[in-house]
């Protein structure tokens, strides 16, 4: 347990060192490629095996922009989908206090919103769209809480906004935490209830290691859709991706 917590704090201090010494010498594609294999180490570190369900060819060769959207189980949520498609996120405002991992957020440009603030969810649009106008994809989970991982809960509209104004696709996608033994669903990565940020850090490192299931959607376009139709349709393909995985 010490050493990988030990490695863990490497892998802190290296991305404090990737974020302001290597950012600024490097070019876009070469940040989002750092930000990509540093989130593919620490998954490692963390104990934590990413499956494929589905190919990523279509994510991996898109050369145009796309907003992510998935369900919410954790913050594990966002190495991910960092590991499978660099992005600019967008998290609540409540992430950049968290000790160390919000000093990284803020350094990988995370957009951060007040969601109970209509003035702060204004400014996340406009955010998003000035990252998808500048070329970067961005990702979000538009359920705005987590869960267990069981089920889907409604997605909020404000972030798909952007994705109409700029005729941006949509990718779809699902994740399952399971026991890597029993296949059964695993609720060590849950970031829910009263837990805190360093409690659950420990509860994922301490655990035997977790298996995250990822299924990608068909792309959608956001052509002749409301920013609640395309919400709702969004929503409706990631439940169906989640009771592929729970199958």
């Amino acid at each position: 347990m010490l050493i990988k917590y030990l490695r863990l704090v490497h892998a802190f201090g290296r991305a404090f060192w990737i974020l302001w010494v290597k950012f600024p010498k490097l070019d876009r594609d070469q940040k989002l490629e750092c930000i990509q294999k540093w989130s593919h180490d620490t998954l490692k570190i963390l104990g934590i095996h990413v499956v494929h369900e589905t190919p990523l060819a279509h994510v991996e060769n898109s050369e145009s922009p796309l907003l992510l959207v998935g369900n919410h189980v954790s913050w594990v949520d966002a190495l991910i989908i960092q590991s499978i498609q660099p992005s600019i996120f967008v998290a609540k405002s409540e992430v950049k206090g968290w000790p160390i991992v919000g000093h990284i957020a803020t350094g990988c440009g995370v957009v951060f919103v007040d969601r109970g603030s209509p003035s702060s969810a204004r400014r996340m649009v406009d955010d998003v769209a000035s990252a998808l106008h500048h070329g970067y994809c961005v990702a979000g989970f538009p359920e705005g809480t987590s869960s267990e991982g069981s089920s889907v809960s409604l997605f909020h509209a404000n972030l798909f906004e952007a994705a109409i104004n700029h005729q941006v696709q949509v990718l779809p996608l699902a994740i399952r935490y399971t026991n890597p033994t029993t296949g059964a669903l695993c609720l060590k990565a849950a970031f829910i209830g009263d837990i805190g940020f360093v409690a659950s850090l420990h509860q994922v490192m301490s655990s035997a290691g977790i298996q995250a299931k990822v299924h990608v959607g068909a792309m959608l376009s956001p052509q002749g859709h409301s920013r609640r139709t395309l919400a709702h349709l969004s929503h409706r393909s990631v439940s169906h991706q989640l009771e592929l995985l729970n199958a």
